[in-house]
C-alpha cells in the first residue's frame, strides 16, 4: 500500500513538473513569434533604407563619440551591478556585495541580450554566486525583474510629466500617483509590508533605476548622427516608452518592440539615422557587454575563504549583560568583527537596532568601535541605526558621536549581597509574601524537571489576557530557549500555577518572563521574585534586573505616546517591581537625528506588540548542550558550586 502511495505521489510530482516545463516552452515560443513578428513589421517599414547610407552613417561616428557612449555603457552597467548588491542586501544575504555586482552585471549583460531572462539570468546568478542554490538565484532573478520594471515604470512616469513636451502626461500621471502609493505601503508598519524592500531600498532602487535608463539613453543619443540635430529631452521619453517596450516584450534585446517604438515616437527623425544610431548603440550596450558576461560566466567564481563567524556562544561568553542571552531565541542576530565590538542587533523596517549595550565593550574606545560597526551594519543593508534600551555610558558615547538620544526606560536593580527584606521600603513586599504563605504554594529549583506541556498552557492563558506575547527586546514562551534560563514556578496543589525566567550572565542575572494562568493567588509573583532574589544572594551574583519600565514621563508627546505602547499594564508593572524598592538606572533609545529617534520609536513599539513568528532554532548557530553556556571567565559562587 505505501509502495502504491509513494509511486502515486512520484508520479503527481513528475506530471508538476511537465505541466511547469510545458508552460515555460509555450512562454518562449511565444515571445520568439512575437519577436519574430515585430522583426518582420520592422523589415516591412526600413525595406527601402539603402545599406550603404547606413555604412556611411556608421563612418561618420568618431571615434571619440564611441568612447564617450561606451563609457556611459559602463556607467549604465555599474548601476546594475549596485541593483543587484542592494537587492541581496534587503534579501538578507551572505553574498559580499562586490560579488553580487560582479554576478548582476553578468547576468544582465548575458540575459538581456539572449532573452528568457527569468532562465538565462537564474541560471548565471547560480553559477556566480557561491553557495547559493538555483532557487535562490531564480527568485533573486525574479526580484530584479519586477522591481526593476517598478523603477522602470516609475521614472518613465515621472519623466513624462516633468519634460514639457513628452507624450502621454495624463496617463503618466495617474501611473505616477499609483506606484508613489505602492511605495507608501513600504513605509508602512512591518504586519502590513514585511516582505517589501524599505524606504530606503525603494529610494536607493530608483535612483539606481534613473542612472542606469538615463546613462543608456545618453549612450543612444551620443551615437545619433550629427545632421539628426536631436535634443536629449526629446530622445530621453521616447527612448524610455521604446525601452519598456522591448522590456515587457521579452524579446531578445527588446529587437523589434524597440525599434518600432522608437520609430514611432521620433517620426520627425530621418529613418536611416535613426536606424544607424540604435545599431551601434547594441553594439556598445549588447554585443559588447553580452560578450564580457559570457567569458565572465564561463570563468566562473572563486570559492570563498571567509574565515568562520564567531558562534552565539563564544560571544555570549564575554556578555556583561545577561539580556544578552536574548540572543538565543532566534529572532535577532549577533555581529562581531572583531568580538570587542560585537552587539545584539534586531531589525525593524527602515533600521538595524543595536539592543541593549555591546556585548563586550567596556572602554568608551571600544564603545566607539561598537558604535561605528553597527552603523556600517546598517548601512549594507540599506538602514539606519540606533540604539535601544542602552545605558547611560553607551548613550554618552553615542551624543559625542552625534547622535540624538532619548531616555525611554528605567531599569531596575538590586544588589543581593545587600538586599534586606525587612526595609522600611520593602513593607508592601512583605504583606504579599504572607499571603502568598497562606495560598500553600510550593516554588521548585530550577533543576527540576520542567513539564513543557503544562508550562506553554500557562504563557497561552497569560497571552489570551495580555493581548498576546510581545517581542523584539522581550523574550516569548519556547522551551528551546528556556532552557538556558533560571526558571521558577510556581506550585499549587500539585499543578503549575505561574513561572519567571532569568537571563543567566557571568556576573548578573534579569528577569525575562513572568507568566501566569487566570487564577493567581495574591502575592504569587512577589514570592518568584523573591526566591530568585534569595537563591542570587546565596550564590554570590552581584546584580540582579528586574528589567525595564518605560519612562512615562517625556517632554515629548507623540513619543510619549508611542513609547506607552511598548508595554501594557505599565502603572502596574512600576508598582510590581517597585515593591521590592529596587535601584532604577536610566535607558536610553539613540538615533542619528530626533526625526530618526521618532521612526525607531513608532518602528520598535510596533514590532513590541506585532512581532514576527519565531524561527526554529539553528543547531548551527547555537550550542544545544547548556552546559556550553557556562561563563569561563572570573567565575562566580553560583557558578563554582554549579561546576
Amino acid at each position: 500500500m505505501k509502495h502504491h502511495i509513494k509511486s502515486a505521489q512520484a508520479l503527481a510530482r513528475a506530471e508538476d513538473h511537465t505541466v511547469h516545463w510545458l508552460k515555460f516552452g509555450l512562454r518562449a515560443a511565444l515571445s520568439v513569434l512575437v519577436s519574430l513578428g515585430f522583426i518582420w513589421l520592422l523589415l516591412q517599414r526600413l525595406n527601402h533604407i539603402d545599406l550603404a547610407e547606413l555604412l556611411a552613417g556608421f563612418e561618420r561616428l568618431s571615434p571619440e563619440i564611441w568612447l564617450g557612449a561606451l563609457a556611459l555603457t559602463v556607467v549604465s552597467f555599474t548601476a546594475i551591478g549596485h541593483y543587484d548588491a542592494a537587492l541581496h542586501q534587503h534579501l538578507g544575504s551572505a553574498v559580499a556585495p562586490a560579488v553580487a555586482r560582479r554576478a548582476g552585471i553578468c547576468a544582465i549583460a548575458v540575459s538581456q541580450t539572449l532573452g528568457l531572462g527569468l532562465l538565462t539570468g537564474s541560471i548565471l546568478r547560480w553559477r556566480l554566486l557561491p553557495g547559493t542554490s538555483l532557487w535562490q538565484a531564480t527568485r533573486l532573478t525574479a526580484l530584479v525583474a519586477l522591481s526593476f520594471l517598478a523603477g522602470w515604470g516609475f521614472v518613465t512616469a515621472l519623466t513624462l510629466c516633468l519634460l514639457p513636451d513628452a507624450p502621454f502626461r495624463l496617463p503618466a500621471s495617474l501611473a505616477l500617483g499609483l506606484l508613489c502609493l505602492t511605495g507608501a505601503v513600504a513605509l508602512a508598519p512591518p504586519i502590513w509590508a514585511r516582505a517589501l524592500p524599505n524606504g530606503f531600498t525603494l529610494a536607493k532602487l530608483g535612483v539606481l533605476t534613473a542612472i542606469d535608463t538615463f546613462a543608456a539613453a545618453a549612450a543612444l543619443w551620443m551615437l545619433c548622427p550629427p545632421e539628426m540635430a536631436l535634443p536629449f529631452a526629446t530622445l530621453l521619453p521616447a527612448f524610455l516608452l521604446a525601452f519598456g517596450a522591448g522590456l515587457i516584450s521579452g524579446a531578445p534585446g527588446g529587437v523589434g518592440p524597440f525599434e518600432m517604438a522608437l520609430l514611432a515616437l521620433l517620426p520627425s527623425q530621418p529613418e536611416a539615422a535613426l536606424l544607424t544610431a540604435v545599431l551601434a548603440w547594441r553594439a556598445c550596450y549588447y554585443a559588447l557587454p553580452a560578450l564580457l558576461g559570457a567569458a565572465a560566466a564561463l570563468h566562473g567564481s572563486k570559492p570563498c575563504t571567509e574565515a568562520p563567524a564567531a558562534t552565539a556562544w563564544q560571544l555570549l561568553r564575554l556578555a556583561k549583560r545577561a539580556e544578552s542571552g536574548l540572543a538565543l531565541q532566534g529572532e535577532h542576530q549577533l555581529i562581531a568583527a572583531p568580538p570587542q565590538a560585537a552587539l545584539l542587533v534586531a531589525r525593524t523596517r527602515h533600521f538595524v537596532v543595536g539592543l541593549f549595550d555591546p556585548i563586550a565593550a567596556r572602554a568608551p574606545a571600544e564603545l566607539a568601535a561598537s558604535l561605528r560597526h553597527l552603523q556600517k551594519t546598517a548601512r549594507a543593508a540599506n538602514c539606519s541605526m540606533a540604539f535601544y534600551k542602552a545605558s547611560a555610558r553607551t548613550a554618552v558615547t553615542a551624543r559625542a558621536a552625534g547622535q540624538a538620544c532619548l531616555r525611554i526606560a528605567q531599569e531596575a536593580v538590586i544588589e543581593p549581597a545587600r538586599y534586606q527584606l525587612d526595609s522600611p521600603r520593602r513593607a508592601g513586599l512583605r504583606r504579599k509574601l504572607r499571603r502568598a504563605s497562606q495560598a500553600d504554594l510550593h516554588i521548585s529549583q530550577p533543576s527540576v524537571q520542567r513539564d513543557w506541556a503544562k508550562l506553554r498552557a500557562l504563557a497561552e492563558d497569560w497571552a489570551k489576557l495580555h493581548g498576546g506575547e510581545r517581542g523584539f527586546s522581550m523574550g516569548r514562551f519556547c522551551p528551546h530557549y528556556l532552557n538556558y534560563q533560571r526558571l521558577y514556578i510556581a506550585w499549587q496543589n500539585a499543578a503549575p500555577i505561574a513561572f519567571v525566567s532569568f537571563h543567566i550572565g557571568k556576573n548578573e542575572w534579569t528577569l525575562d518572563l513572568m507568566r501566569h494562568g487566570a487564577a493567581l493567588p495574591d502575592g504569587c509573583m512577589h514570592l518568584l521574585i523573591q526566591t530568585a532574589i534569595e537563591d542570587a544572594a546565596r550564590l554570590g551574583v552581584a546584580r540582579l534586573s528586574l528589567a525595564a519600565v518605560p519612562e512615562c514621563r517625556l517632554k515629548n508627546r507623540l513619543l510619549n505616546r508611542l513609547l506607552g505602547r511598548m508595554t501594557a499594564q505599565t502603572q502596574g508593572l512600576v508598582r510590581f517591581k517597585s515593591s521590592f524598592a529596587p535601584r532604577w538606572q536610566p535607558l536610553y533609545l539613540t538615533a542619528p537625528n530626533p526625526a530618526a529617534l521618532l521612526a525607531a520609536a513608532a518602528e520598535i513599539a510596533q514590532a513590541i506588540h506585532h512581532p514576527a513568528p519565531l524561527r526554529p532554532p539553528n543547531p548551527r548557530a547555537i550550542e544545544h548542550d547548556h552546559a556550553e553556556f557556562e561563563f569561563a571567565s572570573d567565575a562566580t559562587a553560583w557558578q563554582r558550586q554549579k561546576e
